[in-house]
């Protein structure tokens, strides 16, 4: 999947993805040679496992509606490779009509399926630095799910809207999910606070102890762990 805006254009003779827009070129490393790349790997992975020899099948789907996509005349056959993605359902649809004989037993797809569970290793990477954001430019306090964008208060243990009247127990945790995918997996009543947008160390420590999370030190001191992996 890439999500590119503006024009592309797919440079067979140096291996490049060129992008324009608003007149201005930037070049990517080629999603052709990502994807072989990776075919590549996963073949060597089964085999590695003792699976049997598969077909493997790839596409490169362009997910912005909008982009134009180019490339040489004598590219032609990069249409059965680079797809918007509209036209995914019927590749797939394509595709598994093209394989007429299955290589795997129903006992080796799911031998496949708990060998890779086993061998997944999560991404370990700051999603804030990704993209050259820091805290700040986060925005904090709790959002309404109805409104979208209003930011709730709390009065009395409960959230509130004052936009669409929503009242709610629970709305913090969608605020707390996002901070242990932005910022970790610990967080302090302070931090809470300032996260959430509320000034109350006992309202804090409240909502801290509603989610039965493990800790470590005591009084100023203590540190909760998040878990929203499940």
């Amino acid at each position: 999947m890439k999500n590119i805006a503006g024009s592309i254009y797919f440079d067979p003779h140096f291996n490049q993805l060129i992008r324009t827009i608003e007149g201005k070129e930037t070049a990517f490393p080629d999603p052709v040679i990502q994807v072989s790349r990776q075919e590549s790997q996963l073949t060597i992975w089964f085999l590695k496992n003792d699976f049997p020899s598969l077909p493997i099948l790839s596409l490169i789907v362009i997910s912005n509606p909008q982009t134009i996509i180019r490339t040489a005349l004598e590219n032609h056959e990069l249409h059965y490779k680079v797809i918007h993605r509209d036209a995914l359902p019927d590749k797939i649809n394509q595709m598994e009509h093209s394989i007429t004989e299955s290589s795997f037993s129903e006992k080796d797809l799911k031998k496949a399926i708990r060998v890779m569970n086993k061998h997944h290793i999560d991404a370990d990477f700051s999603i804030l630095e990704r993209y050259n954001l820091t805290e700040k430019d986060l925005i904090k306090g709790v959002i309404c799910e109805n409104c979208k964008g209003n930011k709730l208060f709390r009065r009395h243990g409960t959230w509130l809207c004052n936009q669409c009247q929503l009242s709610s127990k629970k709305a913090h945790i969608p605020a707390l999910r996002d901070y242990f995918y932005l910022l970790g997996s610990t967080i302090t009543n302070r931090q809470l606070r300032n996260f959430l947008n509320i000034s109350s160390s006992s309202s804090a420590t409240r909502i801290l102890k509603s989610l039965n999370l493990t800790s470590s030190g005591a009084n100023k001191g203590r540190v909760y762990r998040l878990n929203f992996d499940e």
